[in-house]
């Protein structure tokens, strides 16, 4: 379906216009914006889960204590050999 806007000319008078694809592609990123709007995210059920989870999987805490010991192990740098 083709969108048609009314364009008045001294030209074309008032003859409709074809709105082309850089039309939309300027309304779309140049529109105006409400930041004092809240953001409402509606999820399903399944969705929700999977976002948990998700959430879960990268913020969990990880533990290596062979790790820790290894980077906060004394070093004497200028020890002598023996």
């Amino acid at each position: 379906m083709k969108e048609y806007k009314l364009e008045e000319t001294a030209q074309s008078g008032n003859l409709p216009a074809v709105v082309g694809f850089w039309g939309k592609m300027k309304s779309l990123l140049f529109q105006e914006i409400d930041w004092n709007k809240p953001i409402v995210l509606e999820l399903t059920q399944h969705e929700e889960k999977v976002l948990t989870e998700v959430h879960d999987f990268l913020f969990q805490e990880i533990e290596f204590p062979e790790l820790h010991k290894f980077f906060f192990q004394d070093l004497n740098i200028f020890r002598k050999k023996q």
